[in-house]
C-alpha cells in the first residue's frame, strides 16, 4: 500500500509539472495560426486587388480598343465618301457637310448639302425680334474625272413671296469646272467673285458671325456672283524654308459691275447673270499665297468698265488669315476708285474703302464633352469673338 501511494505521488507531480510547458505549446500554436490567417488574408486581399487592377486595364483596353476601331471606321467612311466638290464651299471637301449620293450605274456622285441660320436682334431704337435669315441648298456632282458641277441656291427671310416681301430667292453660283490638272483649269457659270476673302467664304457654317462685316455688304457688293469664264489653279513652290508654301489663285472674265452705285458703296452696282449693259467686260483675280499651314495672304484686283462712255470701275483688295493654336485673326481692306466723265460728274463718291478685323478664340470645356452638349458631335467647340469694322 505505501508503494502504490508513492507511486501514485510521482505520477502526480510529473503530470503537473508537464501541463505547463503543453500548454505554452498550444498559446504558440494559436498565435501561429492565427499569424498564418493573417499573412494569408493579407496575400488574398493583395492578390484580389491585383485581379480588379487587370479586369479594370483590360475593360479600358477594350474601351480604348473599340474607340479605335469607332474612329478607323469613321475615316474610312469619310475617304469613301470624299470623292466630290463641297457645294458652296469654295473647293472644300465634301466631308465638311454634304452627303454623298452614289450613281447606281457609276455614272457619277452627287453631294446633297446646306444650312440655315437664325437670329435674334435686340437693337437699341429698334423692336426686339427673331429673323429666320437664310435658308440655303447646295447641289453638287463630280460627273466625271475631268468635269465637275457646284451650284448654292439661297433663300432669304422667306423668300420673296413672304409676308412683307422684303424677301429674296436666287442664285449664289452654279457653275461647271473642267479639270485639267493642279495648275490650271477651266471654270464657266455663275461665279462666286473672288476679291477679298470673305466673298469666297461668306456661308455662315464657315463663319463665326452670321452677320456680315460691313466691308463686305456695303463696299464689295455681299455675296457677289458675275456670269463669267476663267481659270484657277494652285501650285506648290519651294522658297528656301518654304518647303509647304501653296500658292492658289482665280482669274475670270464677267460682264462686271454697272453704275447702280450710291455714295455708301457698290452694292447697288451689281450686274444681271443675263445681259451686260455694255460691251466691256471686267476682269477679276485673287492670288492667295500660305507660307506654312494656317497662315494666308491673298491680293485681289478688279477692272470694269460700268458705262458705255468708257468709264471704269478700279478696286484692290488684301485679306490675311493667320492661326496661332486656337486664336484666329482674320483681316480684310478693300478699295474702288470710280472714274467719272467730265461731262457726267455728279455727287456720288468717286472711291469708296473699307476694312475689317476679326480675332477668334475656339475652345472647348473636356467636362462637357458626355453632357447633351458634346455627344454625338465630333468636334464640338464655342468661340469668342471679336470684330472691328471701319
Amino acid at each position: 500500500m505505501k508503494l502504490k501511494h508513492w507511486m501514485g505521488s510521482i505520477l502526480l507531480v510529473l503530470f503537473l509539472a508537464v501541463k505547463p510547458a503543453a500548454a505554452d505549446e498550444i498559446s504558440d500554436l494559436k498565435a501561429m495560426v492565427l499569424q498564418m490567417r493573417e499573412d494569408y488574408e493579407e496575400k488574398i486581399e493583395i492578390l484580389e486587388g491585383r485581379i480588379q487592377q487587370l479586369e479594370q486595364g483590360r475593360d479600358r483596353m477594350v474601351s480604348e480598343r473599340v474607340a479605335e476601331i469607332k474612329k478607323d471606321l469613321k475615316e474610312e467612311i469619310k475617304k469613301e465618301s470624299i470623292n466630290v466638290e463641297y457645294a458652296g464651299r469654295h473647293n472644300a471637301p465634301v466631308g465638311d457637310g454634304g452627303v454623298v449620293v452614289e450613281n447606281p450605274f457609276g455614272l457619277s456622285s452627287v453631294s446633297l448639302g446646306g444650312y440655315a441660320d437664325m437670329e435674334y436682334h435686340d437693337l437699341n431704337n429698334a423692336e426686339s425680334t427673331f429673323r429666320q435669315h437664310r435658308f440655303v441648298l447646295n447641289l453638287a456632282a463630280q460627273i466625271n474625272e475631268r468635269l465637275r458641277f457646284n451650284s448654292e441656291y439661297e433663300i432669304e427671310y422667306g423668300g420673296p413671296s413672304s409676308e412683307g416681301g422684303d424677301g429674296e430667292a436666287k442664285v449664289e453660283q452654279a457653275y461647271i469646272d473642267y479639270l485639267i490638272n493642279d495648275k490650271i483649269n477651266l471654270r464657266g457659270g455663275a461665279i462666286l467673285v473672288p476679291f477679298g476673302r470673305y466673298n469666297l467664304y461668306h456661308d455662315s457654317d464657315l463663319q463665326d458671325l452670321t452677320l456680315r462685316p460691313l466691308v463686305a455688304r456695303d463696299i464689295v457688293p455681299t455675296t457677289w456672283t458675275e456670269a463669267g469664264y476663267g481659270f484657277f489653279g494652285e501650285f506648290d513652290p519651294v522658297f528656301g524654308d518654304y518647303e509647304d508654301m501653296t500658292v492658289k489663285y482665280e482669274v475670270y472674265g464677267v460682264n462686271g459691275l454697272d453704275g447702280g452705285f450710291s455714295d455708301t458703296g457698290l452694292g447697288g452696282a451689281r450686274n444681271s447673270l443675263k445681259t451686260d449693259n455694255n460691251d466691256g467686260k471686267a476682269v477679276v483675280g485673287r492670288l492667295a499665297v500660305s507660307p506654312f499651314l494656317g497662315h494666308e495672304i491673298g491680293f485681289s484686283g478688279y477692272w470694269g468698265e460700268y458705262a458705255d462712255d468708257g468709264d471704269a470701275i478700279k478696286g484692290g483688295a488684301l485679306d490675311t488669315f493667320n492661326t496661332f493654336g486656337p486664336f484666329e485673326l482674320i483681316t480684310e481692306y478693300a478699295y474702288f476708285d470710280v472714274e467719272e466723265s467730265p461731262t457726267l460728274l455728279t455727287d456720288r463718291a468717286n472711291f469708296f474703302q473699307g476694312a475689317y478685323a476679326q480675332l477668334n478664340y475656339h475652345f472647348w470645356p473636356e467636362f462637357l464633352s458626355d453632357t447633351f452638349l458634346g455627344r454625338g458631335f465630333d468636334n464640338p467647340t464655342f468661340t469668342l469673338v471679336g470684330r472691328y469694322d471701319w
